[in-house]
């Protein structure tokens, strides 16, 4: 097994995130009482956004827009000021660790038109329509508001690589963690680029641009499609790309601070997770999905990491309540997810579960059902995010949901 810096056993992180959190957060009394509060109830580590999902900065770079410049305003209060480092500050006050969030290949928002994006149109990823197959910009046909740049440009990576080097440089930091490091769904990228970079990997051309590829199905809606020939191998590419970037970040990581751990945020539900380009396994883990070409173990990162964070996301914690809610899946559960974690992880590096608080609102008993499973069968628990424990009045609850997980089956 590889050796990895270590976050430690029965770690308690907490998600801050700036959109939720961040007009609250400009005052230092609110952000006095986070910390406080996440210091009694047994928190270990803050993971505090200095990238945010638009591709803004919560801090002073050379690179990105700072949040501040919002064409909106919503965010003036932070002009000529550091989220990054006041957290820092504060954290540090209470013995927490910090974990720096960046959310890599998104660099704009639809509803405003902000984000450098829009100033750098050959870097936004190009969409396959479901319904046509013919091609368009960004995301003009899709719900998601996030605007996404194509993981292969070569400006892209460096100017994400940059963002990278510049906060590991200038914050005192504990770890790095990479959030939409990906494609944004299976409809992207098309682009000429795309095209001649994956008909490089395969040594071939693609006759039938892109139905070779995907092509719409027979029902309606956008998640309906059929797999062209060169799918499998398709998929493996994006998701060699996907890893090609996070070796390359680990090394700019590691050169500057060797000590400081390298983690990455990701969906728990692998079987559905090369819709987005990424295979967070391990190059040991071997699958039998459909869609994975023989060689996609190769395109495996997990061996990269010190630790990863999957995101349990379900109001039913085992695998019993899924059933009997009909999810089609174990791994549709806050149990079946870790297991589906553990074994594609195939434990080679620590996994820390993650909960969305939001699906556990008015059910703090099922809350805390949920954090026991995490600790008891990961090496921790990450909750998502701190605005919820505000919302519902949790503080007071988190204590003994810490208390009671650390006790596991003894109570």
């Amino acid at each position: 097994m590889p050796m990895h810096n270590q976050i430690e056993k029965g770690a308690n992180v907490l998600w801050v995130d700036f959109l939720a959190n961040g007009i609250h957060l400009a005052e230092r009394e609110n952000r006095e009482h986070l910390v406080r509060h996440a210091k009694v109830s047994g928190i270990t580590h803050l993971v505090v956004d200095a990238k945010i999902p638009y591709g803004h900065s919560t801090y002073p770079s050379r690179y990105a827009l700072h949040v501040s410049s919002w064409s909106d305003g919503r965010f003036k209060m932070w002009e000529g000021r550091d989220f990054l480092k006041e957290m820092i500050l504060e954290a540090r006050s209470a013995g927490l660790k910090v974990l720096a969030n960046i959310d890599v290949f998104a660099e704009g928002t639809r509803t405003t038109g902000d984000g450098i994006a829009f100033s750098r149109k050959e870097w936004q990823v190009v969409y396959m329509n479901p319904e046509t197959s013919g091609v368009s910009a960004y995301a003009e046909d899709f719900d998601n508001d996030t605007v996404f740049v194509n993981p292969i440009h070569p400006e892209v990576v460096e100017h994400e690589l940059s963002i990278i080097k510049e906060i590991v440089t200038g914050y005192e930091i504990d770890g790095i963690v990479l959030d939409r490091c990906r494609y944004p769904n299976v409809y992207a990228d098309f682009s000429n680029l795309s095209r001649s970079d994956f008909e490089q990997f395969i040594n071939q051309t693609v006759e039938r641009w892109p139905d070779d590829i995907i092509e719409p199905g027979t029902r309606a809606g956008r998640d309906n499609f059929i797999q062209g020939k060169w799918f499998p191998q398709w998929t493996e590419w994006r998701a060699w790309n996907i890893k090609r970037f996070v070796q390359q970040a680990k090394t700019a990581v590691k050169s500057i601070r060797p000590e400081c751990l390298f983690s990455i945020y990701v969906g728990s539900w692998y079987p559905l997770y090369y819709q987005e380009g990424v295979n967070w396994a391990s190059e040991t883990y071997r699958s039998d999905l459909r869609w994975a070409s023989p060689d996609y173990h190769r395109s495996a990162y997990a061996d990269e990491l010190d630790f990863i964070m999957t995101g349990c996301y379900y109001p039913e914690v085992t695998v019993a309540e899924a059933a009997a809610s009909g999810r089609p899946a174990a791994w549709y559960s806050v149990e079946g997810a870790i297991n589906m974690s553990l074994e594609a992880t195939n434990n080679r590096i620590p996994v820390v579960a993650s909960l969305y608080l939001k699906d556990y609102e008015g059910n703090p008993e099922q809350f805390r059902k949920a954090v026991n499973m995490c600790r008891e069968r990961t090496h921790g628990v990450m909750l998502f995010d701190a605005v919820y424990l505000n919302n519902y009045r949790w503080w007071p609850e988190l204590p003994g949901t810490l208390e009671l997980a650390k006790e596991g089956k003894k109570k």
